[in-house]
Parts: structure tokens; sequence; C-alpha cells
């Protein structure tokens, strides 16, 4: 019995017919958060920045993907990967909607005490200068 030959791609992209060149790839991942934003109803504002190679750090940890404001920033290069990333980054970006008034409350309790600390300040460093002053 002869065994049949096996044509093996060369990696598993091949295989899965991904497309190669990396502005495909992009336009599968803007395909897909266009998905989002239509299945949730919601991120219009939302975009992508794919950056594969990029190295970024938090906290001491490499990150693999990050949300700032309105952007969902991807560094992987593997487009399975990236595109779970992106799924990440997008329920990521829903939640902190949720919690954009607890945050702009909070740096306003900070800005006020900080305030009140600065004037509570002045008011030691005035009075300490004018002692010094006055005992010349």
């Amino acid at each position: 019995m002869r065994a049949k030959s096996i044509k093996h791609a060369e990696n598993i992209e091949e295989k899965l017919s991904y497309p190669k060149s990396y502005s495909q790839r992009l336009q599968m991942l803007e395909a897909e958060l266009e998905r989002l934003k239509t299945k949730s109803g919601m991120g219009s504002e939302v975009k992508l920045e794919w950056s594969p190679g990029i190295v970024r750090h938090k906290n001491g940890k490499k990150l693999l993907e990050e949300v700032i404001g309105n952007t969902i920033l991807i560094y992987v290069e593997n487009i399975d990967e990236a595109l779970s990333l992106l799924t990440h980054g997008f329920v990521e970006w829903l939640l902190n909607q949720n919690t954009k008034g607890y945050r702009f409350l909070i740096n306003k309790l900070i800005e006020v005490f900080e305030e009140m600390q600065y004037r509570s300040k002045e008011g030691v460093v005035e009075a300490v200068s004018s002692l010094i002053t006055d005992s010349q």
C-alpha cells in the first residue's frame, strides 16, 4: 500500500488562505471593527491602530493591545491574535464608556482638593514669611 503524498502549507496562514500583505490584514481588522460596531450599535467614534512589532510596556508587562480614548491599539503581528485582541479592546472600550462619569467626578474632586491644598499651603508660606520678615 502506498502512502498518499500530502502537500503541507509552509505555514498555517497559507493553509487558511489569510491575506499576506499588511494592508489586506489591516482591512480584515477594520472590517471586524465595523462588524463589532454594527452588532453593538455603539462605537462609531472608535478607531483602530495596528502596529505589529511595536513593543510597549505598562507596569512591567508587555502590552499586546491597549485602549487609549477612542483608539484601540494592537501590537501583535499574528492576525488571529490581533482579531481576538480587537474584540477584547472593543469590549474594554464599551466598559470604559460606563465609567466616564465616575472618572470625571473623581478628577474634579482631585482638582478641587488640590486647589484647597494649594491655598492652605500658600497661607502657611505667607504666615511663615511674615514671621521671618518681622523678626529681622
